[in-house]
């Protein structure tokens, strides 16, 4: 099985948004892992490295499944509170929708 990784980051200009594993680019162009959780790099190579990538492309690969099953479960529940107080909003075609109708 073949892994899809992310691209690489340059550490000086981008965080990880979610915490976990990722592959590091050392200064001397190895590779090694570090682990990111609550904004700083924990559990990382002695050297220092430059670049960061994700190890799945695919974030429902990336082992961290439960997290994106409550965002996404928190979403559709964000959406059922706003057409409950809204309904009418939720009857009413997308805004791209009307433009595509019209045109």
């Amino acid at each position: 099985m073949e892994i899809e990784s992310t691209a690489w980051f340059p550490l000086e200009e981008y965080a990880p948004v979610r915490a976990g594993w990722y592959e590091v680019q050392l200064s001397s162009g190895e590779t090694a892992f570090s682990k990111f959780a609550d904004g700083d790099w924990t559990e990382k190579p002695a050297l220092v490295f430059t670049h960061w990538r994700g190890l799945s492309a695919d974030p429902s690969q990336s082992g961290e499944t439960e997290n994106i099953d409550a965002e996404a479960t928190a979403a559709e529940g964000v959406r059922a509170a706003w057409n409950a107080f809204f309904p009418a909003l939720a009857d009413e075609p997308k805004q791209g929708d009307a433009q595509h109708k019209s045109a």
